[in-house]
């Protein structure tokens, strides 16, 4: 399998997570990168790396991404491994019906894509759809699901594949399902700053007011987080 350059994971515990896995290994060629949580700050931090010398240098670039998913269909579980085909944006549900469209899918490079599935054995090749907020609630992932042609959803995958994919750079896209198809969420959005962080005490606060959500989401994500970690040192 044809070496990656960097590997890009959300800042927090995803890219904890990964650094964690990396550790025993000798990975000095690959730097690993902590970028924003999904948000406009995403696309000026990148904007700002693509013009980085540690980029320019590259006169081919490999980039993986790495983190956490949630799941919109009922195959999918908590804990398992998913690699991107394509990813969709979340548009305006009276345009939903574009979304289908050649112009609104962004792919990842098809070889990486391969290799990767063929190499994270079992894993499963997926369509993404990226959204600007946390999606919640059970009913809303069912009419996702049914909306769009995916089975997972995140908060980066069209910013990141559009841009570097754009500067020429070739993408592939690894994640875990960290929510489970059928499971609320209590609304983490508000707990995201405009430079893509997850501020603890606005966290706690919410957290505190769903507390079933809460204890729910930390038992899952602490299974993927590990999940994640492990698949990091197949890489």
């Amino acid at each position: 399998m044809q070496l990656f350059h960097f590997i890009l994971v959300p800042q927090g515990q995803e890219y904890q997570a990964v650094i964690s896995g990396l550790h025993p290994i000798q990975f000095s060629k690959i730097k690993v990168l902590p970028i924003p949580i999904g948000s406009e700050y995403l696309t000026v931090y990148l904007q700002k790396w693509l013009q980085s010398e540690a980029v320019k240098s590259q006169s081919s670039l490999q980039v993986l991404v790495l983190g956490l998913c949630g799941s919109l269909s009922p195959k999918l579980k908590v804990g398992d491994i998913v690699v991107y085909q394509n990813c969709l944006p979340l548009i305006p549900q009276d345009s939903v019906q574009n979304s289908k469209d050649k112009d609104s899918v962004v792919s990842c490079d098809f070889n990486l894509t391969l290799a990767l599935h063929h190499r994270l054995i079992p894993s499963h090749l997926v369509w993404g759809l990226t959204a600007e907020r946390v999606i919640t609630s059970a009913t809303e992932k069912e009419k996702l699901g049914q909306l769009y042609p995916v089975q997972v959803v995140d908060m980066e995958g069209v910013i990141l594949l559009e841009l570097l994919t754009k500067a020429g750079v070739k993408v592939a896209i690894v994640r875990v399902v960290s929510d489970d198809y059928d499971q609320n969420l209590p609304d983490l959005t508000p707990a995201i700053s405009p430079d893509g962080k997850l501020q603890t005490i606005p966290l706690l606060k919410i957290m505190l007011k769903h507390p079933f959500e809460a204890l729910q989401l930390i038992r899952s994500s602490l299974k993927s987080l590990h999940i994640l970690q492990q698949l990091t040192q197949k890489l």
